[in-house]
């Protein structure tokens, strides 16, 4: 009865490295393609405004596809290594240690990567929201200072301009009725005066 606990018990060890092997490897493989589809979501949506962050996605995205393909190469090769335990012929496979490897190299150098990417987009956003809001900033001090300049001088303007002149305003004097009555008289009569002489 014991013997029966004991194999049991083995069994459900092995079981769970298995699992815990066959979920480790499938995490790695369901991160990386959702890795890839959000990186190419981004670079074709947001873009990129200089060459060294297109080089840094094009290297995360390539780390990403390393460890896809890595992970399914794992896969095929586990099926074999399985065949071969089974078959008994127990060796341990150095390709398989190396895909295991690369598999973890690679992915933490695709996150590491996206983490820069991750960064320097929101450097770049954060330095784009400054400079518009210092922008606006200074154009709205632009607008104040140009529609009110020269606001000092408008009592000044008024005072100057606005009833310079006035003195136009005064009616022209009326000529004298009498003296130039008389004048009108006086030449009137010199010509008829020399006739009647």
């Amino acid at each position: 009865m014991s013997d029966d606990k004991e194999v049991a018990y083995y069994s459900a060890k092995v079981n769970a490295w298995f699992n815990t092997k066959l979920e480790y490897d499938k995490s790695l493989l369901v991160l990386s393609a959702g890795a890839i589809g959000l990186l190419v979501t981004l670079l074709t949506t947001i873009g990129v405004n200089s060459f060294a962050l297109l080089l840094v996605f094009f290297a995360s995205i390539i780390s990403f596809i390393v460890c896809l393909i890595t992970v399914l190469t794992i896969f095929s090769r586990n099926a074999k290594h399985l065949e071969e335990l089974i078959a008994g012929r127990v060796k341990d496979d150095p390709i398989l240690g190396f895909l295991d490897y690369l598999s973890i190299i690679s992915f933490t150098l695709g996150v590491l990567l996206a983490a820069i990417i991750g960064l320097a987009t929101a450097t770049d956003n954060v330095i784009l929201r400054e400079a518009n809001m210092s922008d606006k900033k200074d154009s709205n001090q632009a607008i104040s200072k140009e529609s009110f300049n020269g606001a000092s001088n408008l009592g000044s303007t008024i005072e100057k301009k606005s009833f310079n002149g006035a003195h136009n305003l005064i009616p022209p004097k009326k000529p004298d009725t009498n003296s130039t009555d008389n004048s009108q008289s006086g030449q009137n009569q010199s010509p008829d005066s020399g006739n009647k002489k």
